[in-house]
């Protein structure tokens, strides 16, 4: 798995089990962090990601990722903040 499939199927995951998450949830290094933005940009134009708002660094899940994938309010854990 290429870089940026690991970071797609990392976000999703992250989707799944929290509905919302922040770069600091990714395991990567500070000179990777440029790269996972992209990714995560990507995700935005496809309609899986909503990105930071207000300043705020958290994606939240857009609506491709709300429509495709059960994000029920009892499954999802709160966001570490």
């Amino acid at each position: 798995m290429d870089f940026i499939e690991h970071h797609w199927e990392s976000a999703l995951d992250h989707l799944v089990k929290t509905g919302e998450f922040r770069l600091t949830d990714y395991p990567c290094s500070t000179d990777e962090e440029a790269r996972v933005l992209t990714v995560l940009r990507d995700l935005e134009v496809c309609g899986f990601l909503e990105g930071p708002t207000d300043g705020e660094l958290v994606w939240r899940a857009g609506p491709k990722a709300t429509m495709l994938i059960n994000l029920s309010e009892e499954r999802l854990e709160p966001i570490r903040e």
